[in-house]
């Protein structure tokens, strides 16, 4: 289906998920739709809306053009190695016991044209500057640096408000830079770099959009899984995620983990979010092969600010485990109305979360997800922030697998379906094994949870794994095809996206079949 079938397929159903914006605890049906649970369905007139609620999606505006070199000439420009953590030791890389310099991005993503603030802090107070990259191939830089801040005076910043009730941390530092797009820079990842006159540095990570121009792909940055897993200030004392606190021992305790976590703060460490070496990899891949990407967060899912319909499939770039109802609304109208997807890792739409806005009302600036706790969010307008499949949505119903476990040791995966087209060029047979391509989380088919009906799935790997509590398991690689002929591809381990570009896992194999894959993807 080209641009226009399938944006008029997306308004259809677009219509039809808004008018059922006021029904929860959602049941996927046999065809792919969505069918009411147990909970009864208010009036979508009359349904409340819920508190820091985003803004109703813009109407839609006509497909603009796409520009299908311009990834294959930002990449030809000069890159620069001097945004790598450490820089050969030359420069330090900040911790969150000293705090020498911190800063945080006013939010996830930003328009080319648009603003961005950093809220940044220095102690013992200091001179720095902020430096922008982008992220790519670069002839193997990684990344290109676009722009710097002018030399700036920095101060300590406040500890982390505490929210007794809730565990969430959240910072309130003025800002230190904000960054004027300009209209014509090219959407990607970026770098905001953090460079005190003492030579420390620390990161953090936002994307830049292009709202004006479709593309072959749309590569969606995990944010609210960077945030699940963000333990900032990692200091073995006051720190909290979606996972642990510390105890009085400054060891991880999940009892004393945080039930919403705010985006108004830095990342911990070194301010790389949590497995951002997943997205790095798959991102230096695709603008190395020339692919027509663009980009955006997935916050741009929850705010309605992206419409699939421009692109051909979108992209998930990396571990992408914490999705909100509109998130998840988002997806699966776009695969039914023929956008595909690439989903690149494991362990993906595991958390249903909800988003709210922080205490000045900027929407989407904290997220629920309070687990086997009793969610007083929850109502008969939310589903409880639990694992989508234990509120009768399992994963497995949308992308045709779903978690089944941590790798305890990287293992090579098995091919199977050697014969099926994106294996074709690899010269795998059955029974092959590609070297520790199954590691980090892994995938599979469970039995007795339903999977998509009506499609055509293979799996292309079958792969007997030992789980860290020494238990075995069988992690499966999925691609199934809608009769519209729409692909869902899952890896269905971390390690897919690494051995697309990274050093150490890189195989000619798996790049190759994700290369089928994707110029299949994009023929469509």
């Amino acid at each position: 289906m080209r641009h226009m079938s399938r944006r008029g397929a997306l308004g259809a159903v677009g219509a039809a998920g808004a008018a059922a914006a006021g029904l929860v605890w959602w049941r996927t049906s046999a065809d792919g739709g969505s069918t009411p649970g147990a909970k009864a369905a208010a009036s979508p007139s009359s349904a409340p809306s819920a508190p820091g609620a985003s803004a109703s999606p813009p109407a839609k505006r006509p497909v603009p053009p796409a520009d299908p070199r311009r990834i294959t000439a930002e990449n030809a420009k000069n890159g620069s190695t001097a945004w790598k953590p450490g820089r050969g030791g030359a420069v330090r890389v900040g911790d969150d016991a000293a705090h020498q310099i911190k800063g945080y991005a006013s939010a996830t993503s930003v328009g080319a044209g648009g603003r961005i603030d950093f809220h940044v802090a220095v102690a013992p107070a200091a001179a720095y500057t902020v430096t922008v990259y982008r992220l790519g191939d670069y002839a193997g830089a990684g990344a290109r640096r676009i722009t710097a801040s002018p030399r700036l005076q920095g101060a300590p910043g406040a500890p982390p408000a505490l929210d007794e009730a809730t565990g969430m941390l959240s910072c309130d530092w003025p800002v230190g830079w904000t960054l004027d797009v300009p209209a014509d820079w090219t959407s990607g990842a970026y770098l905001a770099v953090f460079d005190d006159e003492n030579g420390t540095r620390n990161y953090t990570v936002f994307a830049v959009r292009d709202d004006n121009r479709s593309a072959d792909f749309l590569v969606v940055l995990p944010f609210s899984t960077y945030q699940a897993y963000n333990q900032y200030p990692s200091d073995g004392r006051s720190g909290k995620s979606l996972y642990y606190g510390f105890d009085e021992n400054g060891k991880n305790a999940y009892p004393r983990r945080a039930r919403k976590v705010s985006f108004d703060r830095p990342y911990m460490g070194d301010g790389m979010p949590t497995r951002f070496d997943l997205d790095q990899s798959a991102i230096a891949w695709m603008e190395k092969s020339g692919y027509d990407v663009t980009y955006a967060s997935s916050l741009d899912l929850e705010e309605g600010r992206i419409d699939p319909s421009w692109y051909r499939a979108l992209v998930f770039s990396g571990h992408d485990e914490y999705w909100s109802d509109r998130m998840r609304t988002a997806a699966e109208d776009a695969l039914r109305a023929g956008v595909g997807q690439a989903w690149l890792t494991a362990n993906n739409m595991y958390w249903h979360v909800r988003f709210e806005a922080n205490a000045r009302g900027a929407a989407a600036r904290t997220m629920s997800c309070w687990k086997e706790d009793a969610d007083p969010g929850a109502s008969a307008q939310s589903a409880p922030t639990d694992m989508w499949r234990r509120i009768r949505r399992p994963e497995q119903e949308f992308l045709g697998v779903q978690y089944n476990g941590i790798v305890a040791a990287p293992t090579p995966l098995v091919v199977a379906q050697s014969g099926h087209w994106m294996w074709a060029g690899t010269g795998v047979r059955d029974g092959d094994t590609i070297r520790a391509v199954v590691g980090g989380e892994a995938d599979g088919v469970e039995s007795g949870v339903p999977t998509p009906q009506g499609v055509n799935q293979v799996l292309l790997s079958s792969t007997p794994y030992t789980l860290r509590s020494g238990a075995r398991q069988v992690q499966s690689t999925s691609l199934y095809e809608r009769p519209d002929g729409t692909l869902m591809f899952c890896a269905a381990t971390f390690n897919w996206a690494l051995a697309l570009h990274h050093p150490k896992y890189k195989d000619e194999r798996v790049q190759r079949a994700t290369k089928n894959l994707f110029d299949r993807m994009r023929r469509a």
